[in-house]
């Protein structure tokens, strides 16, 4: 490992020198100086002499000690003697000022003449977009490369590839291309993504390709440099064009270049403070009154309180077209590292544009409908000849090959065993034990008051036995308590398969189970280890036996709805006791409570995208509320019910976007049973948590059954403030801390009924 570091000044004025380039000769490792000229690296890819250039400047290069650390190199660089009609620029945080600077002032001009600029400001328009997402496994070192896990796969090194942006070697893992016609509608607002071709590399034994596809979406969204936030990973970046941009960034202005026949500007821009979320680069900017952005190079400081990325690299091409600039080349990478020298992915996201039309309105259908991207159903079946004529640039040699590799590792009993590890890991199952996944193993071992310590063995079928029915189900013994606990389900899927969405399908099952009061574990438990850790006592409980037959039907419009049937029996064991008071006003002891019920929900969460795997479904939340409407009724004397109830809820849930605040989850509810000589354990008990693990969507200091109500309002607010304080305060902001504010309420009340 090579570590260096040291400050640039001007050798005439001594005064420090910002956004100076600074490479290892002949290679692609480099960094550059902050806003005080100074800077630091540290690498395995080093060579013998450090290089420094900067335009005005003369170059410079000195010789350093490869695999010494702790170096100290300092440069002072004078001015060339020629005229390049050049700005000279100086750092000192003193001199800078936002009034009266010609760099302030133009990045304004930007942003006042951004929304004209803008695609969108058009009232139609449509282009061919084809894209490349790409995995890497980098810092390939020797000595990760003779690991013992690697003996038996040495062929995947063959692979290896070095990054033009940081020179850091990699291993391709994972490509996926797609083949898309956008659409674009101003009045009413309407954009689609009409998906004709998906190539993805095949790890489909393990994860379902289309939810590989969804949460790459996710993670590399469009980046649009008018945009005022900008959303990567999940975060929300402060653009340089924001309209508050002067008050959180630095500009400078650089030179005045040529681009495609037209003048440019070139302005560089820095955060104010480093550990927002914020970039650093270069916008070029026509010298014209459109003051448009032709080209963007935007990177993050290395101090940035981000979790597990290391580096973030931006690029973006415009060309001219009928007198606007269109976005035609975006290139993003992003390096992700537990540890700065351990081994980590390059993410990589290639997107070109081509064949433009301007405000040429389509059928109405084109526009129409609640989903953003519609995808062929054949996109994933695509021959050769196809991606001959989609793809705008051939895949490299190295892009290529991944399809070839991936196929040929596969085969390798040793990553099969991997891939099994890591699924186990992620999803809690054993996966294609034949026609069975076993699992969830979290839930194999687990204890509480009543039964003692507990054992659980189960699991579900696979695609193995069938693609349309799925069997579930599980055993139990508690041995305290001496019982056997059991679970077994049938499901009937009306799509292809059980795992596609969206989902249709018919289950029944049969469960006897214990149940803590005031949690609801259906069918496949939830109970495991970890949480088997309580405070106090962990013995009111009660033994439920179940019987269920469930119908659910989603959409693509987003809407979803389902119909239960249920019939299910209570019997308090431990310490909880249920009683009544006869007409003498004497307490009797109650042996069961058992009730017939139908329910119905209904369910509208639009654009609502999911990650499916072999064994879970995990809901995305975007930034569209969630409507979810409950409704049970219990019927008295049918099929041994002993109760005439009805039961209503509302649920709406939102995330709002807060800019520079971070973002909030919003969660509201409210509820009504109505019913005569309704018992508290069919009324609305508020969800608790005994266990010392923070449960977000339950009351973690209130205790199970400490409140019941027949009527109620729930509210649950969770802030995320990403640091916004903690980045401001000084030795605080290098412990990269954020915060998170927490506000949970109910309020109930019992009627007369």
């Amino acid at each position: 490992m090579t570590g260096i570091k040291g400050k640039v000044i001007d050798a005439e004025t001594q005064e420090p020198l910002p956004f100076v380039n600074i490479t290892f000769l002949n290679s692609n490792v480099g960094t550059e100086t902050d806003l005080d000229g100074n800077y630091s690296i540290e690498t395995m890819w080093a060579t013998d002499s450090l290089a420094v250039s900067y335009l005005g400047y003369v170059t410079q290069a000195v010789p350093v000690k490869v695999g010494e650390k702790n170096q100290v190199v300092n440069f002072e660089l004078s001015q060339v003697g020629v005229n390049l009609n050049t700005v000279t620029v100086t750092a000192e945080k003193k001199k800078y000022r936002k009034k009266d600077n010609p760099a302030v002032e133009l990045i304004r001009n930007v942003i006042d003449n951004k929304d004209k600029n803008r695609l969108s400001s058009l009232d139609y328009y449509e282009y061919e977009q084809y894209e490349k997402t790409e995995l890497d496994l980098n810092n390939i070192t020797d000595k990760f490369r003779h690991r013992k896990a690697f003996r038996k796969i040495q062929f995947i090194f063959d692979y290896v590839d070095t990054s033009e942006v940081n020179g850091k070697p990699y291993l391709p893992l994972f490509l996926r291309e797609t083949a898309s016609r956008v659409f674009y509608r101003k009045d009413p607002e309407a954009k689609k993504e009409y998906r004709d071709g998906i190539k993805i590399t095949g790890f489909d034994e393990w994860v379902d390709p289309n939810s590989i596809s969804t949460l790459t979406d996710l993670l590399y969204q469009d980046v649009n440099v008018y945009d005022n936030i900008i959303m990567l990973m999940g975060s929300q970046f402060i653009s340089p064009t924001n309209s508050i941009a002067p008050d959180f960034y630095k500009f400078y202005i650089l030179d005045t270049l040529e681009y495609e026949g037209h003048e440019v500007i070139d302005l560089a821009f820095y955060p104010r403070n480093k550990l927002d979320l914020a970039f650093k680069g270069n916008l070029y900017i026509t010298h014209d009154s459109s003051f448009a952005v032709v080209r963007a190079e935007m990177d993050i400081l290395p101090d940035i309180n981000l979790n597990f990325v290391r580096d973030l690299h931006i690029e973006q091409e415009f060309s001219e077209q009928e007198g606007a600039w269109l976005l035609t080349e975006d290139y993003l990478v992003v390096d992700y590292s537990l540890t700065e020298k351990g081994q980590g992915l390059f993410g990589q996201r290639t997107v070109s544009y081509r064949n433009h039309v301007f405000n040429q309105p389509r059928e109405e259908e084109v526009y129409s409908g609640a989903d953003k991207v519609v995808e062929d159903p054949d996109a994933l079946k695509r021959d050769p000849t196809f991606w001959a004529e989609a793809r705008h640039q051939e895949l490299s040699s190295s892009e290529a090959a991944i399809y070839e590799m991936v196929d040929t590792l596969q085969t390798v009993p040793a990553f099969r065993r991997f891939m099994d590890i890591l699924t186990i890991l992620v999803s809690g199952y054993k996966t294609n034990v034949g026609p069975f996944d076993i699992g969830p193993i979290g839930s194999f071992y687990s204890f509480n008051d009543v039964e003692g310590f507990r054992l659980r063995f189960g699991g579900k079928t696979n695609f193995n036995l069938s693609e349309k029915w799925q069997l579930a189900g599980y055993l139990a013994y508690g041995f305290r308590d001496h019982d056997l606990k059991y679970t077994g389900t049938v499901l009937y899927s009306f799509r292809p398969d059980f795992m596609q969405n969206p989902k249709h399908y018919i289950r029944a099952g049969y469960q006897k189970e214990t149940n803590f009061v005031g949690q609801d574990f259906r069918f496949i438990s939830e109970d495991n280890f970890f949480l088997s850790f309580r405070r106090g006592g962990a013995d009111r409980m009660t033994m439920n036996t179940l019987y269920q037959l469930e119908y659910l039907q989603e959409f693509p419009s987003s809407f979803s709805y389902g119909i239960t049937l249920a019939h299910k029996q209570r019997v308090p064991i431990g310490t909880l006791t249920f009683e009544y008071l006869n007409d003498e006003g004497e307490r009797v002891p109650l042996d069961d409570i058992t009730t017939a019920q139908v329910g119905l929900m209904l369910r509208f969460a639009p654009n609502e995208q999911y990650v499916q795997g072999q064994t879970y479904r995990i809901n995305i939340q975007n930034r569209y509320p969630i409507f979810t409407l409950n409704f049970q009724m219990g019927l008295r004397d049918v099929l041994g019910g002993q109760y005439d109830y009805q039961r209503v809820a509302l649920n709406i849930s939102k995330r709002f976007n807060l800019s520079l605040l971070g973002y909030t989850r919003f969660e509201i509810e409210g509820g009504k049973v109505f019913g005569e000589g309704v018992p508290y354990i069919l009324l609305n008990i508020p969800r608790t948590s005994l266990s010392y693990a923070f449960a977000p969507n339950s009351f973690n200091m209130m205790n199970a059954l400490e409140f019941v109500s027949d009527e109620y309002v729930y509210l649950n607010l969770q802030h995320f403030f990403n640091g916004f304080f903690f980045n401001k305060i000084p030795l605080i902001k290098k412990l990269k801390l954020r915060e998170i504010v927490t506000l949970k309420a109910i309020y109930g009340r019992l009627s007369d009924a």
